[in-house]
């Protein structure tokens, strides 16, 4: 019964580490992607001086902007997806955990009960035993 109970310990310990594992990845490359997203985009407008340039400038400036502003709120909701995951997976291991938990709590207490029961089968075979000679 304790193999089972470390069994299922460990097998819940793995998972939760898996999930945390995938999390961390996930949550890497979500970060690298962004990076790279805002550098690609940083140096796509590289223009040289001149009047048409300036022109091109103020736009390129007011689309900056725009894109800033655009990443910053995509990069908002992907935080808040992200958190939404982290809590869902948190959620998870917290009931594997307690299910867990649970289950050894069972355990104990019918072990416990069948401890008692087989006590007091040995007293009352005692008691025969001692009533018989």
């Amino acid at each position: 019964m304790r193999s089972y109970l470390t069994h299922l310990q460990n097998q819940n310990d793995l998972e939760a580490k898996e999930i945390q594992g995938r999390h961390a990845e996930e949550m890497n490359r979500l970060i690298e992607n962004h990076a790279d997203q805002a550098d690609q985009m940083k140096k796509a407008f590289d223009v040289s001086i001149s009047k048409e340039a300036e022109e091109l400038e103020q736009r390129l400036h007011e689309t900056r902007l725009s894109h800033d502003q655009r990443v910053a709120d995509e990069k908002h909701t992907e935080e808040e997806e992200l958190n939404k995951l982290k809590t869902a997976h948190q959620q998870r291991i917290e009931e594997y955990k307690k299910a867990s938990e649970s289950q050894m709590d069972t355990m104990r207490k019918q072990l416990q009960a069948q401890s008692e029961q087989l006590h007091e089968q040995a007293i009352k075979t005692a008691k025969r035993e001692g009533v018989r000679t």
